[in-house]
């Protein structure tokens, strides 16, 4: 039996998590609370361990605690089981959901409790079945829409915006997947062609190999987060100090790669947030 001030592998610390809280804990869930500085790593070189009596601490400061803070607010009859707190973030950006980030996205689960034909103490009453269509006036990217599809369910979604009525179509439209990967080879092979001619290319390998360098002093993982969590650093200080210290060497690789990093115009977002060279290899693509 593995005493609570003991270290853990990553392997031991996954199953006891896994068994502590009833619910598969992962490894890679055990390294992103390293990673992300919630628990500390001890040990190197392939060995790292964890406190089990930290783990734990997190666990007992994380888990349940939500749920008695969102009833206190909300009532004792608010339905838990809609946080789908159970679940891992794989699984709740299952497939096609996970192809993009978009900030509005519902968890697939909760769209599926209300559309599929189970009852529990709450939904007394199932309202759709196979055949039916549904109406989503807001459809976001489109998530109402792909959950009505593995139900069997037909579905209509409408959105101001065109960028999310492009998304919701790609994820629920019929694909001939042998020709999506010809269209998808060929498009990567011409746009290496196209950026041979470019300085893009090394200018980013470059960029990036300084700052992998600078990071790993600086910002070493996961000690710097670990600190972070713990308010031993100022994020935002420290953050803003180091930005100054590492603009020198991005300033002499744009100016020794001859980069342009602001278009001619600002008026669209395109035009603020992307630099000219990435503009023109998303406008290479889609002509």
């Amino acid at each position: 039996m593995i005493e609570s001030n003991e270290l853990l592998t990553i392997k031991e610390a996954s199953e006891w998590a896994t068994q502590y809280l009833s619910k598969t804990v992962t490894t890679a869930n055990i390294s992103y609370l390293i990673q992300y500085g919630r628990i500390k790593k001890n040990g190197d070189n392939g060995m790292a361990q964890v406190s089990k009596q930290e783990l734990m601490n997190y666990y007992k400061s994380y888990n349940g605690n939500r749920e008695v803070l969102w009833k206190d607010q909300l009532g004792k009859d608010l339905n838990w089981t809609l946080s789908f707190d159970q679940y891992k973030e794989a699984e709740t950006t299952k497939h096609v959901h996970r192809l993009h980030p978009y900030k509005g996205k519902f968890i697939p689960q909760l769209v599926e409790y209300f559309l599929d034909g189970h009852i529990d103490k709450f939904k007394k009453q199932v309202y759709f079945k196979k055949g039916d269509i549904v109406l989503d006036p807001f459809a976001g990217s489109g998530t109402t829409m792909v959950q009505a599809c593995e139900l069997g369910i037909h579905a209509i979604g409408i959105d101001i915006s065109v960028f999310n009525a492009f998304i919701g179509n790609c994820k629920v439209s019929k694909y001939a997947l042998d020709d999506v990967q010809k269209e998808i080879n060929r498009i990567t092979k011409a746009l290496k062609e196209f950026l041979l001619n470019s300085h893009a290319l090394e200018f980013e390998e470059k960029l990036l190999r300084a700052l992998y360098v600078f990071n790993n002093k600086y910002f070493p993982v996961p000690e710097y987060k670990y600190k972070v969590q713990r308010n031993q650093i100022n994020e935002e200080k420290y953050g803003a100090e180091k930005e100054k210290e590492f603009l020198p060497i991005f300033n002499k690789l744009v100016e020794q790669y001859n980069i342009k990093l602001r278009q001619d115009q600002a008026d669209s977002f395109l035009d603020k947030w992307y630099s000219q060279h990435i503009r023109d290899e998303i406008r290479f693509v889609f002509d």
